[in-house]
């Protein structure tokens, strides 16, 4: 009967009812806590509607039933890393996510180009989180007018909170409404670093390293860049330490050997041009 019961949710969940499809996965839960499949569907379903704590919480239940070392919980430690990126704890998002990932390569599991881009999304909110604290520290006037938008951010959220929590309004509409207030508040702190920027001769300005500098296994920038047949560049250590031991393109898993790989002397320049500009950027 559980069974069926994840079946009929993974139905709902392929014709876009996410709400209906974790209901029918937390009755099958409620009939079976020792399946993990169940806690990994609903983790989904979950993420799917941006409730971020209950997605932590079955992504954990999860990687418990199956044992942290097993292969199988990888999904889930993708699943897990999403909802704490969406709670704003990107540090623990990076130690789940850089755990799993280097798990992935060992294992030539599937789940590894998605742990790999949740590990380069923790390191930058990681790091905006460290230019925020940078750039207050630097104007007191900035710091005062960022913390009055977050404060009044946290109490919309509060409110909106507060209207699910009576049943105002559902799961969707309060994701849809919480995720366009986050978003209006980035765009008024976008605004407001703009103007700073442009008032101090470009004094006070975020700083930002491109995606595509960073390394996709070590998450550093590339000093040594070499492309793979499928096209995609990593620094020369890692990628020559990965294709010895597993033998494979990280990224697709096609067979490959150190052979194969090729210097990319453009990104190189870019890399270098890069770090020669922004020294800060070495210890990102």
């Amino acid at each position: 009967m559980s069974y069926e019961l994840k079946e009929k949710g993974n139905q709902l969940f392929k014709e876009g009812d996410y709400a209906g499809a974790e209901e029918l996965y937390s009755q099958a839960i409620q009939k079976n806590a020792r399946e993990p499949t169940f806690f990994t569907n609903r983790a989904l379903a979950r993420i799917k509607q941006e409730s971020w704590a209950g997605a932590e919480h079955d992504a954990r239940a999860a990687i418990d039933l199956y044992g942290p070392k097993n292969a199988a919980s990888l999904k889930s430690c993708y699943y897990l890393a999403q909802a704490l990126l969406g709670l704003q704890k990107p540090q623990e998002a990076y130690e789940v996510a850089i755990d799993a990932y280097r798990a992935s390569l060992a294992a030539k599991s599937p789940q590894t180009e998605n742990l790999s881009r949740t590990v380069l999304r923790a390191k930058q909110q990681i790091w905006a989180q460290k230019e925020t604290a940078r750039l207050r520290e630097m104007n007191e006037t900035l710091a005062s007018v960022e913390q009055l938008i977050e404060a009044e951010l946290n109490k919309e959220l509060s409110e909106l909170q507060a209207q699910l929590d009576r049943g105002e309004i559902g799961q969707i509409g309060f994701a849809e409404d919480q995720k366009a207030l986050r978003e209006e508040a980035e765009k008024k702190i976008h605004n407001v670093r703009e103007a700073f920027r442009i008032a101090s001769g470009g004094e006070i300005q975020e700083r930002v390293v491109p995606d595509y500098l960073i390394d996709g296994i070590s998450f550093e920038i590339m000093h040594d860049p070499v492309v793979t047949p499928s096209g995609h560049s990593f620094d020369r250590i890692g990628i020559v330490k990965h294709v010895e031991q597993a033998g494979v393109d990280p990224i697709t898993r096609v067979p490959m050997t150190v052979n194969d790989l090729r210097p990319n002397y453009a990104l190189k320049a870019a890399c270098d041009d890069f770090l020669n500009k922004n020294g800060w950027a070495v210890d990102w």
